[in-house]
């Protein structure tokens, strides 16, 4: 509020929002109801781009994970193959970058699907050495299983539509 020559306040126009408003000019509330309700099926639901923004982040952070602490993540699951864990860190990375900076999602989420498939059986095979630890692999292959599930579940939401 401004105050004008005599030193009394200007009162403006009391503004309050119009709870049931209509939503532009001579539109009316019902109008806008039916045009919400009528949005085409193909529309890319926003949680499914929400959980592959999340299941990018968690890429990258894995990968710098297998990446940086490869030598820890060999002792925690008592396997000898430190080339094939930093080779897995950077496919998550690049993986997780491309969701994070992509647009055409679901194709990356369907990789990242494919990466689960080859960390499962990269995980089975590791079961098999007598000198692994088995309860931390059985633990990394819930883990994966868990995200796999995810993964598919944004993959088949994606696939609808365009992303």
């Amino acid at each position: 509020m401004g105050a004008t020559m005599t030193g009394q306040p200007q009162r403006k126009e009391a503004w309050e929002p119009q709870r049931r408003a209509p939503a532009n000019g001579d539109v009316q509330r019902t109008d806008v109801n039916h045009i919400r309700n009528t949005v085409p099926a193909l529309a890319t639901p926003v949680w499914a781009k929400r959980l592959a923004v999340g299941l990018g982040a968690f890429s990258v952070g894995l990968g710098l994970l297998e990446l940086l602490g490869t030598r820890q993540l060999e002792e925690w699951l008592g396997v000898d193959n430190a080339k094939l864990i930093r080779a897995y860190g950077v496919r998550e990375i690049a993986t997780g970058v491309q969701i994070l900076m992509g647009s055409r999602l679901a194709p990356l989420l369907w990789g990242r699907v494919a990466g689960d498939v080859l960390d499962l059986g990269s995980l089975g095979a590791a079961l098999r050495d007598p000198d692994s630890n088995r309860r931390n692999l059985a633990i990394a292959t819930g883990a994966v299983v868990g995200v796999m599930l995810l993964d598919i579940l944004d993959g088949m939401a994606l696939s609808k539509t365009r992303s």
